[in-house]
């Protein structure tokens, strides 16, 4: 999964937003602002209304563009809300080092600057799925449901490394120490921050939310260990989604990291489950699109 981020990273070095704002348009054009949290400034954008917001929370080194094939879907029936992390796409660099538990709280700090009131949908790919699990880990109150888009696991890599010769790990890491330097100083921090993140079910238990976990299952095997990655990530997803009582776990054949972009609808139809889940019990439910 960290091999997917680098070169999609590698591909797409600088993400067009008005190229979003078109194709968000055809739903519903979005709000877009920079807001000031602990001395930095982070770009949001919104779109859509209603209650609870859904909140989308990009993988390594993405920017919110990575979330143009749902957001749009999604705002027809809610609020939702995507933003950079400090120091991606439009938003300021952070003053303090990056660590999971960090951008938790930039999360949390934003939507209460942002005055976008709780309880929140989370919606987290890859990074962004294990920092979603860290918001609610430590703002269990504020949290209605969680869609994990194929999280990372901190224990990934060293569960890959001990299922692999040491010629398969080495031309792995020749790959991605080639990636690396490439990559801008505030996504190196934030493969840091995840290398060192291990594992976040050791944390107190999620919330009694929905969560609803999806895995892409589709393999690479042009890239050293891939296919034998997907097959731990699996395990990983299998053993979070039976700790968490009545979680949902979604297969995804036809993708392998990035399903919000290869299989959208899969992500928008786990988001208006739960958000249906919540307003039923509110209100009336929201019609899907």
């Amino acid at each position: 999964m960290i091999a997917a981020a680098l070169s999609r990273t590698l591909r797409h070095p600088t993400l067009i937003l008005p190229a979003l704002a078109v194709s968000l348009c055809i739903a519903q054009a979005p709000q877009d602002r920079k807001v000031a949290i602990g001395g930095y400034r982070l770009h949001l954008s919104e779109a859509g209304s209603g209650a609870p917001a859904v909140v989308f929370e990009s993988g390594l080194g993405e920017e919110l563009a990575t979330w143009k094939d749902v957001q749009p879907a999604v705002a027809r029936f809610a609020r939702t809300v995507s933003y950079d992390r400090a120091g991606i796409g439009q938003s300021e660099p952070a003053s303090q080092p990056r660590t999971i538990s960090a951008m938790a709280a930039d999360l949390h700090s934003l939507l209460q600057a942002a005055k976008i009131p709780p309880p929140y949908v989370l919606v987290g790919h890859s990074l962004g799925g294990t920092i979603v699990q860290v918001f609610a880990h430590s703002y269990p109150t504020d949290v209605a449901g969680l869609v994990l888009v194929d999280p990372e696991d901190g224990r990934l890599l060293e569960r890959l490394r001990s299922h692999m010769t040491a010629d398969e790990w080495a031309a792995r890491q020749k790959a991605l120490d080639e990636a690396m330097p490439k990559m801008p100083a505030p996504v190196q921090a934030e493969m840091n921050a995840l290398m060192e993140s291990g594992q976040t079910s050791d944390e107190a238990p999620l919330p009694d939310v929905p969560v609803i976990l999806l895995t892409g299952t589709k393999k690479n095997p042009e890239f050293p260990g891939n296919p034998l990655e997907q097959d731990l990530k699996l395990e990983l997803h299998n053993a979070l989604v039976a700790t968490i009582p009545g979680g949902k776990h979604v297969l995804a054949p036809n993708s392998r990291h990035y399903i919000q972009n290869d299989a959208p609808q899969l992500v928008i139809d786990a988001i208006h489950d739960i958000v249906t889940r919540w307003t039923s019990k509110a209100g009336p439910v929201p019609p899907k699109s």
